[in-house]
């Protein structure tokens, strides 16, 4: 017993004090003393908040405390463009130095707009970062919920609630347990409100993980008669895919069955690298719109099982027309065609009218929408690609693939308009879902509902693993469109991608 007792004390100023416990609330009223202890940088605290200003990655160590499972709140600022601050967790070996610390970090960065999580073990290892728009001198809410290898990263001006979307919901197993420290780097930083309390989350009873189909990319997900098609690219056979368009059929978005070819191709114009399709139904046929030899070609069925078929064998004019079909019909019954042409070096996205024969372009309307002139469409190629179009209160919504597919920074961003052909916006904040260390290659998607239409998903393709592209596969998350608080359009939002269990969708059975 006495030997249990010992354990849970720390040495402060030559006295024994008790080890603190969850749950844990700092008003920093005791620093520096016991439970804190300091590494680089000068700390102060007054009333109610740390400061530290220079060193090289400085930390405040609570002392004695060991976490495993749980929910920490601190509101933090960094003190200057470019400096960032954050909390170190499950860490053990904390000492002086900008990776000093075997664990975890979880943080924000002013100026350049990065949330960050990643871990040290024993080199600095990013996990996953995202674009969040960070402001030097303001205060900010984060939040993390750490249970098992799952952890939830919330970042937000507001105070956090429940409707509040995690930045990173994502897995590594690496660090099961340790310290918690605050920390500062390439510049000052303060702290507030510091919280910690034990956290076990209630297990889900109804649950998918990503991915959900293994084997396919380029997803398009149909609805007819309550039930779901996707037809996709078929990568077991990548980059030959000389056999057509593959599809699945679903009832709940995540279980899933193969069905076969819905296209051939001895039915339809090109030898090869049957990509990318979309579909959508006139007066009773359905219309498949796919690459062949990176050519658009459209094929046609009266169910959507297929066979798919082209009564024409050859792709769609003019020779311009690539890639990556998609059809948007705006409300008026107006259907608009886009696609990815290769100009310049580059994969640009442009789009016009399509005509009513449902299987030619009005080449007079067609305009380029969005090319890759951002960072993050640069990424081994200079892409934009995989068009999807939404509609929401009036503004529509481009989205699109940035980058090459093989690489792992693939990822997905969108533009604005008030037209369907432009001129177009990019999101200040693009992307919008971006790849991590526990999912690669997140991206090439599109959007459908849930089975009873109360939530919106994208259903998207990852890499097979961290280690290779092929054979990709399917994943599902949620969507959502939350107000911009400086007045512009909603934002769309993705909470993904996930590697984690994830409630049904709603009214799935």
């Amino acid at each position: 017993m006495l030997a249990r007792f010992t354990a849970c004390l720390v040495a402060t100023s030559g006295f024994l004090v008790a080890a603190p416990t969850l749950p844990f609330k700092a008003d920093f009223s005791s620093f520096p003393t016991a439970p804190w202890k300091t590494y680089g940088g000068e700390w102060s605290a007054a009333n109610g908040e740390l400061h530290v200003k220079g060193g090289s990655g400085p930390k405040a160590v609570i002392d004695g405390l060991v976490a495993g499972d749980f929910e920490l709140d601190v509101e933090v600022r960094p003190d200057g463009d470019g400096a960032q601050g954050g909390v170190v967790f499950r860490a053990a070996d904390i000492a002086d130095g900008v990776d000093a610390f075997r664990g975890y970090y979880a943080g924000i960065r002013a100026g350049q707009n990065l949330v960050m999580w990643g871990a040290t073990d024993p080199k600095w290892r990013s996990i996953g970062s995202r674009p969040v728009e960070v402001k030097a001198n303001q205060w900010y809410h984060l939040r993390l919920q750490v249970a098992g290898n799952n952890a939830k990263i919330f970042v937000d001006d507001e105070p956090i609630s429940d409707a509040t979307w995690p930045v990173f919901d994502g897995i590594d197993a690496a660090f099961k347990g340790g310290g918690i420290a605050l920390r500062a780097l390439d510049g000052d930083a303060s702290f507030r409100n510091l919280k910690i309390v034990a956290y076990h989350p209630a297990p889900l009873t109804r649950s998918y993980t990503n991915p959900v189909q293994a084997g396919c990319a380029d997803p398009v997900v149909f609805r007819h008669d309550g039930k779901y098609y996707a037809y996709t690219t078929y990568t077991p056979d990548f980059p030959r895919m000389t056999r057509g368009i593959r599809l699945y059929t679903s009832d709940n978005l995540v279980s899933w069955k193969d069905e076969g070819f819905a296209l051939k191709n001895e039915d339809s114009w090109g030898k090869s690298r049957f990509w990318a399709p979309d579909i959508v139904e006139k007066d009773g046929t359905f219309y498949l719109y796919y690459a062949a030899d990176e050519r658009m070609c459209v094929a046609t069925a009266k169910s959507p099982r297929g066979p798919f078929k082209q009564e024409k064998e050859q792709p769609i004019e003019p020779d311009s027309i690539k890639i990556d079909g998609h059809v948007f019909t705006d409300d008026g019954g107006q259907r608009y065609f886009y696609y990815v042409s290769f100009g310049q070096g580059e994969n640009q996205i442009w789009g016009g009218k399509l005509n009513d024969d449902m299987m030619s372009v009005d080449a007079s309307t067609l305009k380029l929408m969005v090319k890759p002139d951002q960072a993050w469409e640069r990424h081994q190629w200079p892409v934009t690609e995989g068009p999807e179009v939404l509609k929401h209160k009036g503004t529509y919504y481009l989205t699109y693939s940035g980058s090459h597919f093989e690489n792992p920074e693939y990822a997905v961003g969108y533009a604005t308009s008030d037209s369907p052909l432009g001129p177009w916006k990019k999101y200040e904040f693009n992307p919008v879902m971006k790849s991590t260390a526990y999912a690669h290659g997140t991206a090439h998607h599109c959007f459908t509902a849930s089975p009873d239409g109360k939530e919106v998903f994208i259903v998207y393709h990852r890499h097979s693993s961290l280690e290779k592209t092929e054979p990709r596969a399917l994943s599902i998350d949620r969507v959502r469109f939350i107000p911009d608080p400086t007045g512009g359009p909603d934002i769309l939002q993705i909470h993904g991608p996930t590697s984690s269990p994830q409630p049904l969708p709603s009214g799935a059975r």
